[in-house]
């Protein structure tokens, strides 16, 4: 028998005292599950037995649910949820990992997802709503209370009682017996707790603003198909199955399976369920979280968790491709590093030549006589006839636009002296935005000021997106070590493919 061990702990965060479980081997794939309503972690408990001895299972309460400690005056909303299990899965240092979403999980779950795509090797969707096909008229009718509508705060109220607790958990099941009535006990008496209820009711109100983020989501999941399992209730009150099929949409190779239960699945097909799970989890090597990179002279072998590549550096004596090579050496990755005299970049022979064998080329230069457009189009002819799919492309800023279809390059105040580089760098992207070729390429930029000498921490966020992902101050940010890790973990992970994408904190 392979019973785990579960661990319950605290860890600070932002002043949140935030409680999870946490089990199986770290060195395991890790499967971070997130709660619904109005529940809390302590709905994973057999799910935990299940695949903790073979898994390493992680399982947060959010603020204002379970045995998390909110201050007073926390405020609540979806963002401030995902704003504290984004610092949580920090302070724990996941850096690779299978979401769980289940219910609020997924609004919650998938606004991590599109700030940090790099964290996302799977994607389990447990009646987890995505799309509007799938909001019963029960839902649509919730949704419609929000701050501002007249009687909003005392309609909502009775989600707050035990009946309705209850019927989350019995409803649309066939067998009730099934399910643990210690379940909607824990949540009710969680519920009761002083100021809960008034941070349900602030949540209640704020779901509107996940109806509107739903197209938002749809394209993350479009642009980036992480192997996808969903799970389906189809009995459930307020998720209809439609909204299950709605994955096909955005990610055809997704795993759909319906089962007939209601909201809280688990509770009574967890023996159907949890070998479907582990099935999932085997078939994502790259689930695993990732070490911290040692380094370059450390002679180590790789982490189980992902294969050795051999990588190609043009232009590594560069700032930045002399950064990529060192950071996928320290991963222990094969680099050939390939200066002028090793290649002409805008020579597809050449490059041909230097790159067979490769399983990914990464092109970071600079060079007159229009060089970086000249070498991103003999790339695309080149990669093919070495045998070589994935191209990631080091861009400028400069092709950033500071206002829709504006771009920074085409500012009256760029910097002259940089303003060459920069033109040929926003042309590069749009030698491969139009290019018809089997080369998986990814450009990537850097923030347009701020990309500064430091080192890696890990904490980065990746969008694929024509503007600059800035910090609460407006400032978009991003030390050379970071940019290094960004570009390695999107060829390891392969996110981001035919399309422009840029990080910063």
């Amino acid at each position: 028998m392979n019973i785990p061990h579960v661990e319950h702990r605290f860890v600070e965060v932002d002043g949140v005292r935030v409680f999870y479980r946490e089990a199986g081997p770290k060195d395991a794939p890790t499967l971070l599950l997130l709660h619904g309503f109005p529940s809390a972690s302590h709905q994973y408990r057999r799910l935990f037995d299940a695949l903790g001895g073979r898994f390493h299972l992680v399982a947060p309460d959010y603020p204002g649910f379970g045995h998390t400690e909110a201050p007073d005056g926390f405020r609540y909303s979806f963002d401030a949820l995902a704003d504290v299990t984004e610092r949580f899965v920090q302070a724990l240092g996941l850096t690779r990992f299978t979401l769980y979403a289940f219910d609020f999980g997924g609004p919650v779950g998938l606004r991590l997802a599109t700030r940090h795509p790099e964290w996302i090797a799977g994607l389990v969707v447990q009646n987890a709503n995505a799309y509007e096909e799938g909001l019963s008229d029960l839902a649509r009718g919730a949704i419609a209370n929000r701050p501002g509508v007249p009687g909003a705060e005392e309609a909502v109220q009775p989600l707050f009682t035990l009946p309705v607790t209850r019927s989350q958990y019995e409803g649309g099941t066939v067998e009730p017996a099934l399910v643990d009535p210690d379940g909607w006990t824990l949540d009710q008496h969680h519920l009761d707790l002083p100021g809960r209820k008034e941070a349900q009711t602030a949540l209640a109100l704020d779901y509107h603003g996940n109806v509107e983020l739903y197209p938002q989501w749809q394209r993350w999941l479009r642009e980036h198909r992480p192997p996808t399992l969903v799970l389906w209730g189809t009995n459930d009150a307020f998720f209809l199955p439609a909204g299950a099929h709605a994955y096909l949409r955005d990610v055809p190779e997704a795993r759909v399976h319906l089962f007939e239960t209601g909201h809280f699945a688990l509770e009574e097909c967890l023996p159907e369920i949890a070998p479907l799970i582990a099935e999932f989890l085997d078939a994502i090597p790259a689930a695993r979280s990732l070490p911290e990179p040692e380094p370059e002279s450390a002679s180590r072998p790789l982490s189980e968790s992902r294969s050795r590549l051999r990588i190609a550096v043009l232009g590594a004596s560069g700032n930045l491709g002399g950064a990529v090579a060192r950071e996928a050496a320290a991963r222990g990755h094969e680099v050939t590093r390939l200066g002028r005299a090793d290649a002409d970049a805008a020579d597809p022979g050449a490059i041909a030549a230097a790159v067979a064998g490769h399983d990914a080329v990464v092109a970071s230069l600079k060079g007159g006589d229009r060089l970086v457009p000249r070498a991103a189009a003999a790339l695309l002819e080149a990669l093919p006839k070495a045998g070589v799919h994935r191209l990631l492309f080091v861009g400028g800023g400069g092709s950033l636009e500071s206002a829709p279809g504006v771009r920074f390059v085409d500012s009256p105040d760029f910097p002259p002296q940089y303003l060459e580089t920069a033109r040929d760098q926003a042309e590069a992207l749009d030698v491969l935005r139009s290019a018809d070729t089997t080369v998986d390429w990814s450009y990537v930029s850097p923030p347009p000021v701020y990309l500064v000498p430091g080192e890696r921490t890990g904490t980065y966020r990746a969008e694929a997106r024509d503007t600059p992902i800035a910090d609460a101050e407006g400032v978009s940010r991003i030390t050379v070590g970071d940019f290094a890790s960004v570009v390695v973990d999107s060829i390891e992970q392969g996110t981001f493919l035919r399309r422009r994408f840029t990080a910063a904190y």
